[in-house]
């Protein structure tokens, strides 16, 4: 089933290029913020699963790496694909004193740093060719569309989670409509309670993949009371 079949069936709402509510486009974007929603959640309550959202970028020509999400790690290679030197974090304002051998604020490449600018990771020293890349390890949020039956880099697991995101998106324009143009409150009310019900299958979704670790503190306490 496609993602736009999968949506009508959890809503019973139908889909279409135009004149209904939400459309495809709409409901391709609820998909994308969906991705973005659930992965932002899951690494948030179990950063255990971060390293499932991440992706990996070179850069040897001193372009910069395009920033897409938390960096989990930041190295710099020396002469060799298999020396990798961590960079520390520097203010893009020391880009320059970082090149210089005389200032205090020199990287050499023993000891690189990385500064961010217009929404790119630079390293210095500056990346460069003979095994001398940039690399950045970084949380990533795949694209899809209405269309689509799977989302590509992204784990099968959580992409239920997505579905039901973007259902209760799509019955939220769908409940507005009923309150704003049709005023009909009746069926707004009933939208209103499958969007609860997909709420609820959408937190406990995410809450079960907190490690089992994390939540015995919390049931010992309860139990203490």
């Amino acid at each position: 089933m496609t993602f736009e079949e999968q949506i009508e069936s959890l809503t019973g709402l139908t889909i279409s290029s135009t004149g209904t509510t939400p459309t495809q486009d709409e409901a391709s974007q609820f998909l994308k913020d969906g991705i973005k929603d659930v992965i932002n959640k899951l690494i948030e309550i179990s950063p255990a699963e971060t390293a499932k959202f991440t992706a990996t970028t070179h850069d040897a020509e001193n372009n910069g790496i395009v920033i897409t999400g938390k960096s989990i790690a930041i190295v710099r290679e020396h002469d060799s694909t298999s020396i990798l030197r961590p960079c520390t974090l520097i203010s893009s304002q020391d880009r320059y004193e970082a090149t210089d051998v005389n200032s205090i604020k020199y990287r050499s490449a023993y000891n690189p740093g990385y500064y961010i600018l217009d929404g790119k990771i630079f390293s210095v020293p500056a990346s460069a060719s003979g095994n001398n890349d940039l690399i950045v390890t970084q949380v990533t949020y795949p694209s899809t569309t209405y269309l689509e039956s799977t989302i590509i880099n992204f784990p099968d697991e959580f992409e239920y989670l997505v579905v039901i995101y973007a259902s209760m998106k799509s019955l939220e324009s769908k409940m507005a409509e009923y309150t704003i143009t049709e005023e009909d409150s009746e069926l707004a009310q009933s939208l209103g309670l499958n969007i609860a019900s997909l709420g609820k299958q959408y937190n406990e979704g995410l809450l079960v993949k907190t490690p089992q670790q994390e939540r015995r503190p919390r049931q010992a306490e309860s139990e203490r009371q």
